[in-house]
Parts: structure tokens; sequence; C-alpha cells
């Protein structure tokens, strides 16, 4: 009888394809540049058939990666992404390669160091419970030995401890200022630490791994025992040195928010601060409305939700009428085009209208909205207001001024506003005026979601049959629904859009999309064909949608679809073209393979071999294409 396989046997029997479905392309590609750059050190296999290894990186992280139940890996690691990372990648594949060279792969001892690492990252009890009683094991050792110490003794320890680990020798000189109350230098020294750190911003590289982020946690630590010691006030004043030092760095930085998260965790401490400070109750909101408003990256968006706490109305309306000043006196920023003077505006009217609200001056709100949708062209916001007022026909009257004051220059206002106009018309249930609005919305913008939504209101009304051929014709000849016969709905109450002179029709794209969405992959067909004739139009982002559309109808069409964009991405000698061109013939294999085609494809895979022979990273990716084993041989 055959021996059940453990996790430990099932690795040998991974795939290419297992790979990236369980880590994605990105994260396989680069996993496999840290396990073929040799950054994977001290390989083992644990007692429960896992394997741990250290991976360096921007640091050295331990890694460990089991055998899921799936029958796919599942990888922990002390990196930040903690869950199914490169590093994990890069451990399955070095364990593959020690397979495939028959190399020994030893033990791990009950006691890795790595193991107590990633105990928390697992959130494993067994471990977890090993490690505590190790950490008060250790605690015990500790207490016996200083109690057999006298003062002079213990203080000539600290002193040796100190002049080996300077950061203690710091940490104690801190605590002796903040007990004192003199933390003058302590202060000085982290405004210096706030800006050196600043200085520099963050980037990273996410195909080698190499990087930059800042580190706040010392600011962070040290922050955190100053507003404990009580220093509020001082806490604060860094706290805005912080913020403005912190914005300019996230704004100069090259990553994907890490040096933003490191800044923002310091700002709790910062809020806690301006909530116990000497500031009176408005000008802590001022302090913190100033931090949000001077924000683009969400920095500090804890001082946001600040500002949606309870305050007190007096505070909220001071700060209400602090704000209509500033409106009063705004100018915008210098040499700022209309949109963003427009933006700053409107975030500052944003905000009184908050402290309007918080201080029951709510009779103020909309005659605010309308000044100001008159000068920043927010008729969506006004239009809100009046229909939270359930002031229907004001804000019927507003929806058609500001969709006259804004289609030619801010299209997206206008088209919000017809929205508006529909939420009411279908809250009255007049679905003839819905289904028209509707389609004088698909007319605009003849998208897949606009075609639907008229197909649903029709439907009420007992029409789609003829909406729906009045369409496609626009569609086709470009000649708009309402002016042919027979059109059988009413008048929306809007401008009708008179059509768009620069759009060749047919409108190829939309009648494929609208094709596939009815499940006809004849007409899908026949205007891919047509599309595909027209020199000026492309058709490469539909290509996928209509292979997929006719591969049961048309199953050679679908295969030659997927070739030709497969073909054409490895013609662009990227590795990023090269895993999405997989993707396309990993399709092509699932087709031929269920039309009894596999000696086709077998041929086909092996033509791509021979012509890309030299392309070495394309070639690793064909090889995965097969369904083989990623261990070739094992003795």
């Amino acid at each position: 009888m055959p021996r059940k396989k453990t996790g430990l046997d099932r690795f040998p029997d991974l795939t290419w394809d297992d790979i990236e479905e369980w880590a994605g392309a990105k994260i396989v590609s680069r996993g496999k540049s840290y396990q073929r750059r040799g950054r994977v050190a001290g390989l083992a296999v644990t007692d429960d058939g896992s394997l741990i290894a250290w991976v360096d990186g921007t640091k050295r992280y331990a890694t460990r990666v089991v055998m899921g139940e799936s029958g796919l890996p599942d990888s922990t690691c002390t990196c930040p992404y903690s869950f199914d990372c490169k590093h994990g990648v890069a451990v399955v594949l070095e364990y593959l390669k020690c397979l495939e060279k028959n190399h020994p792969v030893p033990k791990a001892r009950e006691d890795d160091d790595r193991l107590e690492l990633l105990a928390d990252e697992r959130g494993d009890d067994e471990y977890c419970e090993d490690s505590n009683a190790k950490s008060e094991n250790i605690r015990q050792d500790i207490d016996d030995f200083l109690k057999g110490k006298t003062k002079a003794q213990l203080i000539d320890l600290i002193h040796d401890l100190a002049g080996q680990y300077p950061e203690m020798a710091r940490d104690l000189s801190d605590r002796k200022q903040l007990i004192s109350g003199k933390t003058k230098a302590l202060v000085t020294r982290l405004r210096k630490e706030i800006r050196d750190i600043g200085s520099e911003p963050g980037w990273r590289n996410y195909w080698d791994g190499e990087g930059y982020t800042p580190d706040y946690s010392g600011v962070r630590k040290k922050l955190g025992a100053l507003l404990k010691a009580g220093h509020v006030d001082e806490v604060l004043t860094l706290g805005r040195e912080l913020v403005t030092t912190g914005i300019r760095q996230v704004e100069q930085s090259d990553d994907e928010g890490e040096t933003s998260v490191e800044i923002s965790a310091c700002m709790p401490i910062i809020v806690e601060a301006l909530d116990r400070s000497s500031l009176d109750a408005a000008d802590k909101l001022v302090w913190a409305l100033d931090a949000v408003l001077n924000d683009s990256f969400e920095v500090c968006r804890d001082f946001a939700d600040y500002l949606c706490r309870r305050h007190p109305k007096t505070a909220w309306h001071r700060l209400a009428d602090r704000l209509l000043a500033r409106l009063d006196e705004h100018k915008g920023t210098r040499d700022a085009d209309d949109f963003s003077r427009n933006y700053e505006r409107d975030q500052l009217s944003d905000w009184a209208i908050h402290a309007l609200d918080r201080s029951g001056r709510k009779d103020e709100i909309i005659p605010l909205c309308i000044v100001e949708a008159g000068r920043t062209g927010s008729y969506p916001r006004l239009v809100e207001r009046l229909m939270e007022a359930r002031l229907y026909e004001d804000a019927e009257q507003w929806i058609r001024k500001g969709i006259q004051t804004t289609k030619d220059k801010w299209p997206g206002i206008a088209s919000g506003l017809r929205n508006r106009l529909l939420e009411i018309r279908t809250r009255e249930k007049n679905w003839p005026v819905v289904a028209a609005i509707q389609a004088e919305e698909f007319v605009r913008s003849p998208f897949l979601k606009a075609y639907r939504d008229c197909k649903k209101t029709c439907g009420r009304i007992k029409s789609w049959p003829r909406v729906r051929d009045l369409l496609l014709h626009y569609l086709a000849a470009g000649e708009l629904p309402w002016k042919q016969k027979s059109w059988p709905l009413p008048e929306s109450g809007l401008d009708r859009p008179d059509g768009e002179p620069r759009k060749r029709f047919p409108l190829t794209g939309n009648l494929i999309e609208i094709a596939i969405f009815e499940k006809n992959p004849e007409q899908v067909l026949r205007w891919y064909d047509r599309l595909s004739a027209d020199p000026f139009k492309r058709c490469g982002a539909l290509e996928n949608d209509v292979a997929e559309a006719v591969k049961t109808h048309a199953p050679d069409r679908a295969v030659a679809i997927w070739k030709s964009k497969a073909e054409r991405l490895i013609d662009q000698v990227k590795p990023s073209a090269y895993r999405e061109a997989a993707g396309y013939l990993r399709k092509v294999a699932k087709v031929m393979q269920q039309g009894k085609k596999s000696a086709e494809w077998g041929s086909y895979l092996k033509k791509l071999r021979e012509q890309h022979l030299r392309k070495r990273r394309l070639i690793e990716i064909l090889d995965g294409l097969d369904g083989k084993p990623i261990v070739k041989k094992r003795r």
C-alpha cells in the first residue's frame, strides 16, 4: 500500500501554474530573482514538514512555508507583507532546486530562532506559549542575577552596558530629563532627528527588493514618552514640525505608501497631545483643520477623525466664523489653475459647512452652498443639500442651471447633476422619463452599463424591443434614436445630446460589448471582423473578451486571437509582456486540449521555444505551460 503523501512530499509536485495561482505572476517573478541571486540562506525542514529559511531583502527576514490543504503553499514572513510574499516564493524555489540537484536539506532545531520570530506573525499558540515561557525564564534569570548585586555593582553594570549600547545610554539620559522636567535638550535633539529623517525621500524598487523607508519608530517612542511624562505642549510643537516635514517627504517619495504609513503612525500621539494641550477648544479645531488642509496624502487622517468627534458647540461656532472669514479672503494658490483654486475653496467650504452643522447653524448651510456653487461650480453639493431637505423643486431648478453652467467646461459635473434628476424621477417612479434620461446618457457615453440600465427600465414599460433596435441603429449608423420613426419614449426635460460629429460610425467596440452581453457570438464576430479591418481603429483591448465570448461557438477563432495577442506580447521582449502572454497561451492550451488537439498544442509550444530559444525568461515561462512539475529530475 503506497505511503500517504505528507505536506513535505507534495512540494515536488508543484507546477509553475500552481506557484502563480498561489502568489501571482509579479510576486513569482520577484521570488525567482531573489532565489537566483542567492538571497535564501539557512534552508531547513521542520518536524511538521514545513520549510524555514532566512531571506535577504531590505532586511534579513525569517520565512516559513507549509503546504496547504488546497495543495498550494502557504507562507508566513517577518517582512511587512507577512503572508504569501516574494520571500516565500524564493524559499519554495530554493527547496525545489535542492531536490533537483539532490542536495540534502537539513532538519531545523526545535529551538531555531526563526520559529520564535515567526510565532507572532502566525498566531501559533504553541510557539507563542513556548516563547512566553522562555521570556519568563530569562526574566527570572535576570532577577536572580541582579538581586545578588550591591548598588555600586549595579551602577557599574549599567555603565558597562551603556558603554556597549549607546542607545541605552541615550535612553537613560532621556529618562532623567523627563523626570527632572528639563526637556529642552531632548526636544532640540528630537526636532533635529525629525528633520534628519525627513530629509531623505523614501523609495522602492519592487523588482529587486531594494529601497529605503524612513524609520520613525524612535521618534514615535520619544514623543510617546514626552506625552506620558506630561509635556503636552512640547509634543504639540514637535508635532507641527513632524506634520510639515512629513508631508514634504511623502510628496518627494517614490514608493507605494510605506513612507506615509511610517509618518501616519506618529499622528495619534500628536492628536492626543492636541486634545490635552493648553489651547482653547476652538484653537484645537483650527490646529487640526490646518493639518488636514495642508495634507494631500492622508498623512493627517487622524486629525480629520478628530474633527469628527464631539467638541463644544461654542468651539464649532467660532471655527465656522473663522472659516467663513477665510472664504471671504480666499484668493487661491498663486498661479494655480481654476480646478486647483476651486478644490482649495471647496475644501474650506466643506469644513465650514461641517462646522455650521455641528454648531447648530443649519439654516446658513444652503445659502452658503448657493453662493459657493456660483463661485466654484459645486452644484452637486448644493443639490445634495436641497434633496436632503426634501426641497425637490428647488433641487431641479439648480440641476438645470448647473448643467447649463458646467456642461462645456466641466462635463463630469453636468453628468453628475443629470444623475441627480434621474434619482428624483426614479423616486417618483416616472419610468418613461427615467428611461428617456438613460437613453440620452447612452447616446452621450455609449457604455454597456448605460445600455443595461436602459434595458431594465424599459422592461417596466414594455418598450425595450423598439428602444433596443433604435439604440443599436444609432451605434451602427449614427442616427439619433429620437429622430427616427416610432421613438417610444417622452422628452426627458433636459437638453438632448446632438450627437458627436467626431465619432466614426459604426461604433464597433460598443456593438461588440453589447453582442457579448447579449451572448450573441455571431454578432460578436461580425463586428470584430469589421473592427479588425478598420485601419483607424484598434481592437487590442477587446480581443480577449471576444475570444472568451466565441470559444465555444468558434474555438478556432478564439485560439487564433489568443495566439496573435500572445505573439505580439512576446515580440516586446519584456519579462512583464512574457508573463501576460503566458496567460493567453494557457487559454489556448485549454481550448485546444478540450478540442482533442493536445498534439497540435505541443507542436505549437515547441515551435515557440525554438523561435525564442535565447530569451531565457520567456523559456522559463513556457516551461511552466506544459503542466509538468517544476522539479525535472529526481534521483
